[in-house]
């Protein structure tokens, strides 16, 4: 299963997850190793590809876009287009999550779109050489998020969350903001002093607009991409269709899923289902074993539950899916022959 892992790595993973920008003497301190055993620890589990990326939560609804899941069913999809369609995904922005499926659906992307409208123009531009190989497809309108720590790994719960939530509302970032936002979604260990250099600013400066989107909730938390594939585990997404739902018992749903150690995420939704979340689990008895615990504490609210299991992640997470290379640009020739600055 997790053999891969002995007790050190699982507490560097979970020590990392919320807080991956901690210095190497901060996870040091929290798991007992020494600086240097910490280093070669983290680079190693990089290096097996256990640890596939840091990545940061970027609040969407903080910066005036709205996030679209699609779930695909594909035909007449050679092997030879099928790679060629992964390629392209992987290349767009916009897009922050694209993954091969088994279940209901072959694969699922999300898109980041400014409203309804804009999504169907991203869409249409996307998939117009591919829309073809859809045989069917499903939309869904994400709305508030749940996460919790890699508690599967330890076998442990944690009350820590991250939670994404609230209306659309539009921040003003400037182009300073923008990159430093597309690198830390990319990966969040870059250094203030590598990330000043691409923007032409100290790394007090960069620390310090990074301590405001904090306090914005633009940014909620700097995370760890986990292959719990190649650890031996299962992950699930899981569809619950619902019914007769009142406030308090979406919460009460909420928080009995967050209590569940196999559960990493849960979001609300429109379009399809009433909540979404993913499981990472051992085998799938352990899946039915969760939702039959779901059913039978909420029999007048259940209806059904599909789920799907991602079977392979082209690429981690980006929840800032779009390239600062033209953000650069632009920021180079708004301030040519200006000096470097702290502001």
């Amino acid at each position: 299963m997790d053999g891969q892992l002995d007790l050190t790595d699982k507490k560097i993973i979970f020590a990392l997850d919320f807080n991956a920008r901690m210095p190497l003497s901060q996870l040091a301190k929290e798991t007992g190793i020494s600086k240097q055993v910490a280093k070669y620890r983290v680079e190693n589990l990089v290096k097996r590809n256990i640890i596939m990326g840091f990545y940061t939560d970027i609040n969407a609804s903080k910066i005036g876009l709205e996030i679209y899941m699609v779930y695909f069913k594909f035909h007449h999809l050679t092997p030879e287009i099928e790679e060629k369609f992964v390629k392209h995904m992987t290349a767009q922005d916009s897009i922050g999550v694209n993954i091969s499926v088994n279940g209901k659906w072959d694969y699922t992307i999300d898109l980041w779109a400014e409203s309804i409208m804009h999504f169907k123009r991203l869409y249409q531009k996307i998939m117009k050489d591919y829309e073809k190989y859809v045989k069917s497809k499903q939309i869904v309108i994400e709305t508030d998020f749940y996460y919790t720590k890699p508690t599967p790994l330890l076998e442990v719960n944690s009350s820590e969350r991250i939670v994404m939530t609230g209306d659309i509302e539009k921040t003003e970032l400037d182009n300073h903001d923008k990159v430093i936002l597309a690198e830390l979604a990319k990966n969040c260990r870059i250094s203030l002093h590598e990330l000043g250099e691409k923007i032409e600013l100290t790394p007090n400066a960069v620390k310090n607009r990074i301590k405001q989107m904090e306090k914005q909730k633009i940014i909620l938390g700097y995370r760890v991409f986990i292959n719990y594939q190649l650890l031996g585990y299962l992950h699930y997404r899981a569809f619950l269709h619902l019914e007769n739902l009142t406030e308090e018992t979406e919460k009460s749903m909420i928080d009995f899923l967050l209590s569940e150690n196999s559960v990493v995420s849960i979001t609300k939704t429109i379009g399809y289902c009433e909540l979404e979340f993913r499981a990472i689990v051992k085998n799938i008895h352990e899946l039915y074993s969760l939702l039959d615990k779901f059913r039978r504490k909420y029999p007048d609210n259940f209806k059904e539950c599909e789920s799907i299991i991602y079977y392979k992640m082209h690429g981690a997470w980006n929840y800032y899916p779009f390239s600062d290379t033209k953000i650069i640009d632009n920021f180079s020739h708004n301030t040519k022959k200006q000096p470097k600055n702290g502001s």
